[in-house]
């Protein structure tokens, strides 16, 4: 499955840097095109009070709009590559999370998606809660949300 871009989500711009940052001084929009891009309904993350919160990231990757192959680790991996480059655009990084949310299809990835998530963060690793749900968008198997600082 893919992200379809003509649903209304914008492109990354069209300048050397891949990244933009815009609003008033309270709330800043972030965005990147080494993320996959938003739907027209939310930013992929917004700067607000020295803080960075994240929209959900899935396995998607920002070059095909398509899930990547393999296991829920490989899709672990590209949520968390994608947050990565949405933090990086923001001025953040994996570092300063302090809060990560994850989101399972089915509880018994729990293990798998953990290997993959331990490689991505240092001690202290960020506070989490990991739920799991009935359905998650484009049929995937895990989604991951952060909150970071600047």
């Amino acid at each position: 499955m893919s992200i379809d871009p003509s649903q209304g989500a914008a492109q990354g711009p069209s300048q050397a840097s891949s990244a933009t940052v815009r609003g008033n001084p309270m709330r800043q929009a972030v965005r990147t095109d080494k993320a996959p891009p938003p739907l027209p309904f939310f930013e992929q993350a917004i700067i607000c009070q020295g803080m960075v919160y994240c929209s959900g990231q899935v396995g998607v990757s920002p070059v095909t709009k398509q899930l990547v192959d393999g296991g829920v680790g490989d899709r672990t991996a590209q949520a968390l590559n994608n947050l990565s480059a949405v933090l990086e655009a923001a001025g953040s990084s994996l570092r300063n999370v302090v809060e990560c949310n994850v989101f399972l299809s089915d509880m018994t990835n729990f293990a798998a998606m953990n290997r993959v998530y331990d490689t991505f963060f240092e001690r202290p690793k960020p506070c989490r809660t990991c739920v799991a749900v009935k359905e998650l968008p484009l049929k995937t198997d895990v989604e991951l949300k952060c909150i970071a600082h600047l």
